[in-house]
């Protein structure tokens, strides 16, 4: 689905990154965490396509087309409303999809409402619905729930967890948070800016109980340690 191979990114006064290697299956939902400046982001629109890679090569079945991105930011026009920002560049044909997307995000009595009128959580479920509508074969998630509460960044966990397993759709997802990296990551990668500096793969990651469960804690020991963190 997605191969990446020997990427590197320059900015004008830095390097973003580099030698980063990665091979991702259809179906797949890989987290990626790292710390801060390592390059995490920079990867995740080099795949998209919105930034050229300075060396290395991505590849992507369907090309640049067939993935959308969720941003860190909801990005949501202000003087469009819900539907409005949702159909963005889309035709009338994607009106019945969005309808559907936002009522099971909870939000079909907010399609007229516009983005001031809609709470952080709100916001951030309209941005996914926009990223969904487009069925995306491969979705990006760029820390889009970081702002959030934890009871609101559980609940949206879930609803994407849901939709992505449901529909196939392959995901690679940025987070500062181990433990969101664990709930969402069927593998998990620490990134350095020189490369993976480690990876596992996640044999809990469909287990209702997850956040409860023993395992669970044991991982984010592992990965803590690998982030340099106590462990």
């Amino acid at each position: 689905m997605l191969t990446i191979s020997h990427a590197r990114l320059d900015y004008p006064k830095h390097k973003a990154f580099d030698n980063f290697t990665l091979a991702v299956k259809p179906g797949e939902m890989v987290s990626i965490i790292g710390k801060s400046g390592c390059g995490k982001t920079s990867l995740l629109y080099a795949i998209a396509g919105l930034l050229p890679l300075s060396k290395g090569t991505v590849s992507l079945t369907g090309g640049a087309e067939a993935c959308s991105i969720m941003f860190q930011q909801d990005r949501l026009l202000p003087w469009k409303t819900v539907l409005g920002n949702v159909l963005l560049g889309l035709t009338k044909e994607s009106v019945g999809q969005a309808e559907m997307l936002l009522d099971r995000m909870g939000l079909y009595g907010h399609m007229k409402k516009y983005p001031q009128q809609l709470s952080g959580g709100e916001k951030q479920r309209v941005a996914l619905v926009r990223s969904l509508v487009r069925n995306p074969r491969l979705l990006l998630l760029d820390e889009p729930l970081a702002a959030l509460d934890e009871q609101n960044r559980e609940l949206l966990q879930q609803e994407i967890k849901e939709f992505v397993v449901t529909k196939g759709i392959t995901m690679v997802m940025v987070t500062h948070s181990i433990q969101e990296a664990i709930f969402m990551g069927s593998r998990i990668l620490v990134m350095e800016s020189d490369g993976i500096r480690f990876e596992t793969e996640n044999p809990y990651h469909k287990a209702g109980d997850l956040r409860s469960r023993n395992e669970f804690f044991a991982l984010e020991k592992v990965l803590r340690a690998q982030l340099g963190g106590p462990a």
